[in-house]
Formats: structure tokens, sequence, C-alpha cells
């Protein structure tokens, strides 16, 4: 048990050094050429990261969780499969999309993500064996070699691109050593694969399974973005970095919150089996009230502490109003819990239920933002609380989704 939780903290060490690095990045660019380099990579990552986490089809977990036997090459060439119409995908948008994306940004962020893409699934591999203090470790050295390679590389250069192809490096680096590692044990028992069938049987039954699974982390990944999508609407490309700059507390939260997923998931389905659907659904909503009662001074302090803080953080060009920071710390507050009621889900199997949620969230949040821009809500200010109604949105579809049905649970599954 000690070391099952010690591996546990290095897993969300290593979300957190992943998170940090990534603001780190955003910072540096902050500092060095101001709003508009920040919102140019911001724009970027919003526009590549729902593309590459949509077309993932959620190996990694399916790995881990998946019933039905499926050979590894399969898995891996699904993967390659979907990196390469993710790399078409996100080529033509550079190519023939806005004249406001910076296609100079784009190709090293591109490489980074093909990286992390492949990386992801050989994650799956050390997640299986139960090696995750390796899993975590790399993701702290990584997060640590990248934050310290950008740093040398700006204060040589001054380029954000280089420093961006330098974060790239990294990445590959990362990614063979994590292949590396992975390969270090068979991933599959006799057992499994004695269980084969034939490779048609094994990709349609991984097609089956992968698509909700897609659509449930590509909508709630395009969920974290489209808010830029409000203040580019109603605002400019500075508006834009000084929104991505305050809006990596969400991020946080996100990264923090899924890293409660991973832990909480074997707990929840341990209740589930023993206990049943009620008793999970009462403890997670127990669970929730303490975390929004425990968090909700935070946000209070964020009110009176975050305005200045911003400002003396990036600079002045970033300084944000009371009210655009107490929208943000008050979508923090919403969003760690929501891991927690979307883990109920995960455990009754409800994918498409949490695809939905999303999806409706998303239009929530346009429609929100939209309206809030038009009557004459500045664009961070819209853009911040459409963050806010997003992750409300969420957490009540989530319990309201959760709910025991009228005939029986097992239908459901």
């Amino acid at each position: 048990m000690h070391a099952s939780r010690s591996s546990f903290a290095v897993v969300t060490l290593g979300n957190v050094a992943v998170a940090a690095a990534q603001w780190y990045l955003v910072w540096l660019f902050a500092q060095q050429s101001g709003p508009k380099a920040v919102g140019d990579y911001s724009t970027l990552i919003a526009m590549t990261t729902p593309v590459f986490i949509a077309s993932q089809l959620g190996l990694r977990n399916l790995f881990v969780t998946l019933q039905r036997t499926v050979r590894w090459r399969i898995y891996l060439g699904c993967r390659l499969t979907t990196v390469g119409m993710s790399i078409l995908i996100i080529t033509g948008l550079v190519v023939f999309g806005p004249d406001q994306i910076d296609a100079a940004l784009a190709w090293p962020l591109l490489l980074i993500k093909v990286s992390d893409s492949i990386g992801d699934l050989f994650y799956a591999r050390l997640q299986k064996t139960e090696r995750l203090f390796a899993f975590g470790l790399i993701l702290i050295v990584v997060a640590m070699a990248s934050a310290t390679t950008v740093t040398v590389v700006i204060l040589s250069t001054g380029a954000i691109v280089s420093a961006l192809w330098a974060a790239a490096v990294v990445s590959v680096v990362g990614t063979l050593v994590t292949i590396r590692v992975a390969a270090a044990e068979p991933p599959e028992t006799a057992t499994e694969v004695q269980s084969r069938t034939s490779v048609r049987a094994e990709i349609k039954a991984l097609v089956s399974a992968g698509v909700p699974m897609s659509m449930m982390q590509g909508v709630y990944s395009l969920l974290s973005y489209v808010p830029l999508v409000v203040v580019a609407w109603f605002g400019s490309p500075s508006d834009v970095g000084r929104y991505a700059s305050a809006a990596y507390l969400v991020v946080f939260a996100n990264l923090v919150g899924a890293s409660i997923e991973t832990v909480v998931l074997p707990a929840f389905r341990a209740i589930y089996e023993s206990e049943g659907h009620s008793a999970l659904r009462r403890r997670v909503k127990r669970m929730c009230v303490i975390a929004l009662l425990s968090l909700l001074p935070f946000a209070v302090l964020a009110l009176f502490v975050g305005p200045w803080l911003l400002s003396a953080v990036y600079g002045a060009g970033f300084e944000l109003s009371r009210v655009s920071v107490l929208y943000l710390s008050l979508a923090a507050v919403c969003t760690l819990p929501t891991y927690l009621a979307s883990a109920n889900l995960l455990v009754l199997n409800r994918y498409w239920a949490t695809f939905f949620i999303g999806a409706t969230a998303i239009i929530v949040v346009l429609v929100g933002g939209g309206v809030a821009g038009t009557f004459g809500m500045s664009a961070v200010e819209a853009g911040c609380l459409s963050v806010f109604i997003g992750s409300l949105t969420r957490l009540a579809g989530e319990f309201y989704c959760s709910r025991t049905r009228s005939k029986t649970v097992s239908a459901s599954r």
C-alpha cells in the first residue's frame, strides 16, 4: 500500500511538473515578446490539442482496461495511423487557415504533439505492468529538462521559435526514453497471447471501444479551449494572451483533477461492486461537497490578491479585473470535484453520457460568452465567465447522468 501511494504521488507530481513546465513556457514568452506571442502560441495549442486527443481513441486507457485481447502491434498501428491523420489535419489548418496562425511556431509544436502522442501509448505499458513510479519519474525529468533547455535557448538567442524547437527535441528524447523503458518487460501475459483472435476482429474491437472514449476525451479537451474563441471573438490577440496567462489556474486544476481521478477510480469501482450504485453516488456526492467547501476560501483569497499577483508575475500588460479573476477561481473550484463525478460515470461505463455532457457544455460556453460579450462585457471577462459556466455545466451534468436508472443498473453497463 505504501509503495502504491508513493507511485501515485510521483505520477501526480509528474503531471503537476508537466503543467508547470507548460505554464513556464507561456511565462517566458510573455517576458520575451509580450501578450501577442502568448496569444499566438495559445491559439495554436487550442487548435492542435483537441485534434490529437480526439484521434488517440483513448488507447492508453483501453490498453489497461479493455477486456478483449488486442495485440500490441495493433494498438501501435492504430496510434501511428491516427497520428498521421492528425498531422494532415493540422498541416491543412496551418497552410490554408487564417493568416493569424503563426506557421513558424506551428511546426515545432506539431512535432511536440506527435512525440507526446506516441509516448502516451507507451506509458500504457508502464501502467499495465504497474511501473507507475517510472511513469511519474519520466514525466518529472522531461518537464525539468524542457524548462531548463527552453530557458537556455531564450537567454542565448531571444527567439521563441528556437525555444519551441528546443522543447520539441526534449519531447522526442523523452518519448525515446519512454519507449526504451516500456519495452523492458513484455506487455502481454501467456493467457493473453493464447486468447488472441484475428487481426480484423481485434481492430474492430479496438475501434468500437475507442470511438466513444475518443469522442469523450476530445470534447472535454475542446471545452478547455473554447473560451479562447470567445475572447478572440470580441477582443484582440493581446486579450487572448492576457486571458491565456491567467487561465493556467484552470489548466492546473484540470491536471490535478485528472491525477485525482486516476487515484480514485480503483476505489470507486470496488465500492460499486461491493455496495452498489447508490452507495457509490452518495460517496461521490459527499466527497464533492467537501471539496467545494474546502476550496471556496481560496476563491475568495484569489479575488483579493489575484489581480496584483498576475501583474507581478507576468508584467503590467497582463492585469485582469477582479471580476475576471473571480470567474476563473470559481471555475477552478468546480473543476476538481468534476473529476470525482466523472470517475463515477466511468465506473458505470457511461462513456456516451460524458460525451453529451461535454458537447452541451461547449454550446453553453459559446452562448453564455457570446451573450456576455454582445451586451458589453469585456472580451477577457466574457471568456472567464464562459470558463466558469462550462465547469458548472459539466459538474451538474455529470451528477444528473449518474442517477440510478429506472430499470436496472446492469442495463447501462
